[in-house]
């Protein structure tokens, strides 16, 4: 398949053999937020955790009158968009896991002092059709730089930050359209959605990298990347349980936020090119860190696997669009406090 194909095309070889490629009925918006320090801002290692407390604790504190209660009226969780955001709850007809309406990403910077004036950038990606809570967002990134985030200094106070710019990305056609720029009071709607046939494309791309590389695929772990395998947290980057968790979480979300769950038989589709697959190096450590979860009320542990690993395959077709798909919408544990975040690369 060419890039140049139209998406009819695409579709006719997704019903021609849905064991290699499914049609995935989700989208997701990609926003970039770029805030600039008005006060001296210290985080700790992982930033991530600081930036979602910050927003979540503003918006339940405002928008959600019910945020103290220990079991909230099943009514005002479906028309709470605090409580969608936050506390979604599936519905039965769904199945698997509970799936957050976003993912955050953290900013990508080893630097954790920021001067005022001093400016960083972080990701928040909406997945289906859920637009609607982005004036919320918006509102949660102005009010969290307002009332502060980080390490609190010697008066109690967080540093400071000023929402700069909101720009609407597609990571994977590199397609950029502004949405609030330096100056401007209005947020302007614009979305560059990822979809599935743009996914396809990629992974036509990453398919002949990879096989310029003798089937190699180097996948880099952004952030911690937290995986379960057989009921314990995977410890060394195996490639059986990314894969597995990059399926599930992208069919969940599709239940509950797309147009529906594909039909994928996991134990045909999945699961023998999975196991298939050999680790050639594993230069992953593991990165313990910790954060807060005003849910649990108690300390989270956060920890995951950081740093690169190359695996190799005698085919990767089935598996690429759904890594590539991985890419987007992070996995893992915690991916609302930016966990999750990897990228892949021919090896």
């Amino acid at each position: 398949m060419t890039q140049g194909q139209t998406t009819a095309q695409h579709h006719d070889t997704v019903s021609a053999d849905t064991s290699i490629s499914p049609f995935i009925p989700l989208t997701a918006h990609h926003l970039r937020f770029t805030v600039m320090a008005e006060t001296e801002i210290r985080f700790y290692d992982f930033k991530g955790s600081a930036l979602r407390g910050a927003m979540a604790g503003y918006l339940k504190r405002t928008y959600c009158p019910e945020w103290r209660a220990e079991k909230t009226d099943p009514l005002h969780q479906a028309l709470c968009p605090v409580c969608q955001l936050l506390s979604y709850e599936l519905a039965p007809e769904s199945g698997g896991d509970i799936r957050r309406p976003f993912a955050l990403q953290p900013p990508m910077t080893e630097q954790n002092d920021f001067a005022p004036g001093e400016s960083f950038s972080f990701g928040l990606t909406l997945f289906g059709n859920q637009l609607a809570y982005l004036p919320y967002l918006v509102l949660a990134v102005r009010a969290a730089g307002e009332d502060g985030v980080g390490v609190r200094k010697v008066n109690r106070q967080r540093g400071r930050f000023r929402l700069e710019r909101i720009d609407a990305v597609n990571p994977l056609t590199g397609a950029t359209q502004a949405m609030l720029t330096p100056g401007a009071a209005m947020v302007q709607t614009a979305t560059l959605p990822v979809t599935h046939d743009q996914v396809l494309a990629t992974a036509n791309r990453l398919a002949q990298q990879v096989q310029t590389h003798d089937n190699r695929l180097a996948v880099t772990f952004l952030t911690p990347t937290r995986l379960i395998q057989t009921g314990h947290t995977a410890k060394t980057a195996a490639f059986f349980p990314l894969m597995k968790q990059v399926v599930l979480r992208v069919l969940d979300l599709c239940a509950q936020h797309g147009e529906g769950r594909p039909a994928v038989v996991l134990k045909r589709d999945i699961y023998p090119a999975a196991d298939a697959v050999e680790v050639v190096t594993d230069n992953t450590h593991w990165w313990d860190v910790a954060g807060y979860s005003g849910r649990l009320g108690r300390e989270q542990r956060l920890g995951g696997l950081v740093g690169t690993a190359l695996y190799r395959a005698e085919t990767w077709e089935a598996l690429l669009p759904w890594l590539v798909w991985g890419e987007i919408v992070q996995v893992g544990k915690n991916v609302v406090k930016g966990c999750g975040v990897y990228r892949l690369q021919g090896g």
